[in-house]
């Protein structure tokens, strides 16, 4: 089956102009300059004037909280929000309950994708101290990368253990996506927050960052920045927070890179006054 959309504006690649995309068998075909008329009978033909077309939006960071977490979220109701917002696929993290940290937790998810997403998918493996022989047998073509979380967790996610670490770095064969936050600085400043509030069973949410402070945030990712250059390893951070780590990434084109980072678009609006 053969369909047409004719005469949209197309936002792709930087550019914008009046086009139309031929879709063969579910599959984009052909993208042409300009409009195409109905000319062909069993043509399904969607007349696009006046209309944007944008390319899916690929999400390489969501947590659909399934299994374990149900009843905040699950796979099924995030992917029909994901479709309904334009996020055509998905790529999502591993701090489920129990976490995703096994070959054969990582297949119950994508069986649980396969019968219930509503748009492609794909499940990031969790690193842990101890699961260095079952990430080294993940296939790269089904697995966008090996999740590892230098700050605490869900479950055994944290991965505080040096030589494990290293042996993730060396051994990986995907990229290693970082979640950078030094724990010892995180418990220390927790400890510090307790004292301050005694006898109370929180402290106020505005401390947060001030938990999970710059100082954290920067030991962290220098130690995985200067980890990955001694290995040779692919490197992504996660959600980087703070001005201060932008001095570790190198700014040159993103083909030449082997170390990557991302932002949340919330980090760089809000405040802590917010």
């Amino acid at each position: 089956m053969r369909t047409i959309i004719s005469g949209a504006t197309i936002v792709n690649e930087e550019r914008r102009f009046i086009g139309s995309v031929i879709i063969e068998d579910e599959r984009i075909a052909d993208i042409q300059e300009g409009e195409i008329l109905p000319s062909e009978d069993h043509v399904n033909f969607i007349d696009a004037k006046g209309l944007f077309l944008f390319p899916g939006v690929i999400d390489d960071h969501v947590h659909f909280r399934e299994p374990g977490f149900e009843y905040k979220a699950d796979i099924a109701s995030e992917s029909r929000t994901a479709a309904a917002g334009g996020v055509t696929s998905y790529m999502e993290m591993p701090n489920t309950n129990p976490p995703t940290t096994t070959l054969e937790l990582l297949e119950q998810k994508f069986e649980i994708a396969k019968r219930q997403s509503r748009v492609n998918y794909s499940f990031f493996f969790g690193a842990t101290n101890e699961n260095i022989d079952e990430l080294t047998l993940l296939n790269p073509h089904r697995v966008p990368g090996v999740k590892v979380f230098m700050g605490s967790s869900t479950g055994d996610l944290l991965v505080d253990d040096d030589d494990s670490m290293r042996d993730i770095f060396e051994q990986s064969p995907l990229r290693i996506v970082a979640h950078c936050e030094d724990n010892a600085i995180i418990e220390k400043n927790i400890k510090a927050f307790k004292k301050r509030y005694k006898g109370q069973n929180d402290f106020p949410v505005r401390y947060h960052s001030r938990i999970r402070s710059v100082e954290a945030c920067y030991a962290a990712s220098s130690r995985a920045v200067a980890l990955a250059k001694e290995t040779g390893a692919r490197l992504h951070i996660a959600h980087v927070s703070s001005e201060r780590e932008l001095s570790l990434f190198e700014s040159k084109p993103l083909e030449e890179k082997q170390i990557t980072a991302e932002v949340c678009l919330a980090h760089l609006m809000f405040t802590t006054e917010d």
